[in-house]
């Protein structure tokens, strides 16, 4: 075994695939659209995304996202 072998731990290689629901919560949203937890933020407080259409809170107080109605968002649709 070679000294870069004994210092290269070996690397995954499982490729998950993910498939959100409706509605997730935001740690899905940079996998799925790309969007940082900070541009969500700036989207909810500037009003670009509206409660109840694009975003919500789940019975724990969490923001959820609209898969359906960000992916029309992001098409120009809505």
């Amino acid at each position: 075994m070679s000294a870069a072998e004994k210092l290269d731990p070996p690397r995954p290689t499982s490729i998950f695939s993910i498939t959100p629901g409706d509605w997730f919560r935001g740690t899905l949203l940079e996998p799925v659209f790309g969007i940082t937890a900070e541009a969500a933020r700036k989207y909810r407080d500037r009003g670009v995304w509206l409660e109840g259409r694009h975003f919500r809170r789940d019975p724990l107080g969490k923001f959820v996202y609209s898969r359906q109605a960000i992916s029309e968002w992001m098409e120009g649709k809505g």
